[in-house]
């Protein structure tokens, strides 16, 4: 049996772990946001209308540059209201996708924040993959975060809707 003091100090030790890993999850803000988007590039020759380049049956590339408007049900989700503009690209070889991209994006309040995305599934129109959190200004500077995402184009092609989802701890 442990002397009072020892039991003391091991007791503080794991009430403090506890309360410390509580705290850190109470900082930590729940991401489930949709944005509109719009492709605003231009046509370009290679490329075509639709920001896809067919060079054979089994590879394609694809050009992604949209702005965004994120809104979520939850006020306090870091990414409601959050607006910018992502670009990247992917290549489609043997029904294999391989891509990614960044977002330079500003919160409800101006502060501007930067992510990365990577692509893991095109299908019937759909991208999906996950996104980390890269830094930004203010609350941003030392913001941890990361989740998944997905991207449906809609018929016209230059519109779409993402579904974000995931965690930022600040």
């Amino acid at each position: 049996m442990l002397p009072l003091a020892k039991r003391t100090v091991v007791l503080g030790t794991v009430f403090a772990t506890a309360f410390a890993a509580t705290a850190l999850s109470a900082n930590a803000a729940q991401v489930n946001a949709r944005a509109a988007s719009f492709s605003h590039t231009g046509q370009l020759a290679t490329f075509g209308l639709y920001n896809n380049a067919i060079v054979t049956d089994q590879l394609n590339l694809k050009r992604i540059n949209a702005d965004y408007i994120f809104l979520s049900d939850n006020s306090e989700d870091p990414f409601d209201y959050v607006s910018g503009s992502c670009f990247g690209g992917a290549v489609v070889k043997n029904m294999q996708v391989q891509g990614g991209g960044v977002c330079s994006l500003k919160d409800k309040n101006g502060t501007p924040f930067a992510l990365s995305y990577e692509i893991t599934t095109v299908k019937n129109g759909t991208y999906s993959g996950n996104w980390a959190i890269l830094g930004g200004d203010q609350k941003w500077d030392t913001a941890k975060g990361s989740g998944t995402w997905s991207r449906m184009a809609l018929p016209n092609k230059s519109m779409s809707v993402t579904t974000l989802q995931g965690e930022v701890t600040f």
